[in-house]
């Protein structure tokens, strides 16, 4: 029986012609990307490739999406010929104007990625105040400086266990100096006593460093009744309180006379109960008001 011929191996690698053929799609490529670099686009030409493709076909089977006014797409009628007109005026606001996008650059400050006249800023309108706010801003201003001012002062001259700071919290016009009653005064006198004198006088050097400052002396008691004369009742025994204070002030500490005023009210603004001593011993006391500056005049 005679030997089939046994055929040959193949070469290794790729078929010959595989290198031709590469070749040959090489040059195609560069062919076309020529001509495309050579070309220009007629746009008269792609206007009427839009239109002929907008009467023969209907896009989107479903949803309803339009470009500005029109029929819907999704009702059958389309809008391929208003594209151009869609893509050409987009970022121009209804008159025409081209919008202005501006953004923030590295340093902080705006830059803009068109060109052209700068964007109109209108600023934020600030939260006017009425009068009557402008004033209570004013006052309060003015009378929290003095209270921390006299606060300092007080801790200096170690007043801390005789007097009391406090400020008008109502309307912030003035700061208050209560001075213990019982420190002061003998119970039913109104001449102080030997011991209130250094007291008094370190206040009063508080109150020298606000020269034309508003100064109002004002003298409280408790409530048990006064009989014997010259004081017959808390009131008349708080003024006279009051009264000695301020003189002293005056005369002794050299304040303006015209800038200080006292008055006494009795015990008619308690600050605790006047059913126990130690209620009654709060109550008696003496306030002397700092005014602020604006509440200083006449």
């Amino acid at each position: 029986m005679a030997r089939k011929k046994k055929e040959d191996t193949p070469a290794p690698g790729s078929p010959a012609w595989m290198a031709t053929f590469s070749d040959l799609m090489n040059l195609l490529l560069c062919f076309f990307v020529l001509l495309f670099s050579m070309s220009s686009v007629d746009q008269g030409k792609a206007e009427a490739l839009i239109q002929s493709l907008a009467n023969t076909f209907s896009i989107f089977d479903s949803g309803g999406s339009s470009f500005g006014e029109g029929n819907m797409i999704s009702n059958g009628a389309d809008q391929l010929s208003e594209l151009d007109e869609y893509f050409s005026t987009m970022g121009q606001t209804d008159d025409g104007d081209i919008e202005q996008n501006v953004t923030e650059d590295e340093n902080g400050g705006d830059s803009e990625d068109n060109t052209g006249a700068q964007p109109t800023i209108t600023p934020t309108p600030m939260p006017t105040m009425t009068p009557d706010q402008a004033i209570y801003e004013e006052n309060k201003g003015q009378s929290l400086i003095i209270y921390d001012e006299v606060i300092d002062i007080t801790n200096k001259y170690n007043l801390g266990d005789y007097v009391e700071v406090g400020i008008d919290a109502d309307h912030y016009e003035y700061i208050t100096i209560e001075i213990k009653g019982h420190l002061l005064f003998a119970p039913g006198e109104a001449e102080l006593v030997k011991e209130a004198e250094p007291i008094i006088s370190k206040i009063g050097d508080v109150l020298k460093q606000y020269t034309d400052y508003k100064v109002e002396v004002i003298g409280h008691t408790d409530s048990l009744p006064q009989y014997d004369a010259p004081y017959y009742n808390n009131d008349v025994l708080s003024f006279w309180r009051a009264r000695t204070v301020a003189l002293y002030l005056v005369e002794t500490k050299n304040l303006d006379r015209q800038n200080v005023e006292f008055t006494g009210k009795g015990e008619r603004e308690p600050v605790a109960d006047n059913d126990t001593e130690e209620g009654r011993k709060m109550n008696r006391r003496v306030e002397i008001r700092l005014y602020n500056k604006k509440n200083s005049g006449d």
